[in-house]
């Protein structure tokens, strides 16, 4: 890959069988590129859940009448959905589709909240479907993975990131789930960058807009009112190069708000890390998001 922008995806494990890769040209437009990534992305984030064994589709059924009391594409749905995780109803399904094991149930309660909130047309990260990124795919599919396990390999100008593990008999599925992990949160940083968002100060708005906060309803239901805040347009609309990209970057800042208050629509490493002790997850090299600026004195 040295000297050529590309990015390379794929996965042999277990039945999975999937491999794209895109070779980038300067007649390759951005929202191409996002497009790929956000593909890989949505290939990436729900497998996680399977690997672990999480019964998703049980928690698929249960979220249509999980789902039913709140309104679609509405972020102030979002409390309602989350304080119902609570529910005796709720944990019986949640215990259920963790077949027994209790490592597994904090994924499944998270599981079960994301597959409620598809349902209501929530986004928490950017589709390949949404507009400002849309298109036919310019990736080749179909090429046999060259050995047993889970790689992305990407260059796209001063961007390199290169994921690979490979797979045999003593490779544990929380290890397959934490690359996928890693894949997920490498796209989710990069893929507004790449549409001219400054996702940097988007982080530093997150930060300080949840600073002090914590996991509950109250909270979620503070981050849903700032994201329709007047100060938040400001920062929005100083963050981003032109309105096409406006909701892309809404749907960064409200990720990066609920992940500041550990407010999990995903597998998240903290969790992987808690529930598997020993388990390592590569971070994101440079500012984590949400970190703060250091100011010069």
């Amino acid at each position: 890959m040295a000297g050529t922008d590309s990015i390379e995806f794929f996965a042999n494990y277990n039945g999975w069988i999937e491999s794209r890769s895109m070779n980038i040209s300067d007649s390759t437009k951005p929202s191409e590129i996002a497009h790929e990534l956000a593909t890989i992305r949505e290939a990436v984030d729900r497998k996680a859940f399977e690997i672990l064994g999480i019964d998703t589709k049980s928690l698929d059924s249960y979220s249509e009448k999980f789902s039913k009391q709140a309104s679609k594409k509405d972020y102030n749905s979002l409390p309602i959905i989350y304080k119902s995780l609570g529910s005796t109803d709720a944990d019986s399904e949640i215990t259920k589709a963790s077949k027994g094991r209790e490592e597994l149930k904090p994924f499944a309660k998270v599981y079960l909240l994301r597959a409620a909130a598809k349902k209501l047309e929530l986004d928490w990260y950017v589709s390949a479907e949404n507009k400002a990124i849309a298109c036919k795919s310019k990736a080749n599919t179909g090429e046999k993975p060259p050995y047993t396990g889970v790689a992305l390999m990407a260059k796209y100008k001063d961007w390199i990131s290169i994921k690979k593990l490979s797979i045999d008999k003593e490779t544990k599925p929380e290890e397959v789930a934490a690359q996928l992990t890693s894949i997920r949160m490498a796209v989710d940083r990069k893929l507004p960058q790449i549409m001219g968002i400054n996702a940097e100060e988007l982080d530093i708005y997150a930060a300080d807009s949840t600073n002090n906060m914590r996991k509950s309803v109250a909270n979620i239901e503070k981050i849903v009112a700032i994201l329709c805040s007047s100060d938040t347009k400001k920062t929005i609309d100083a963050a981003i190069p032109s309105e096409s990209v406006r909701g892309i970057a809404v749907i960064y800042l409200f990720g990066r708000m609920l992940q500041n208050i550990k407010v999990d629509l995903e597998v998240s490493p903290d969790t992987l890390e808690s529930m598997f002790p020993g388990l390592k997850i590569p971070k994101p090299k440079g500012r984590m998001p949400g970190q703060k600026k250091k100011q010069n004195k």
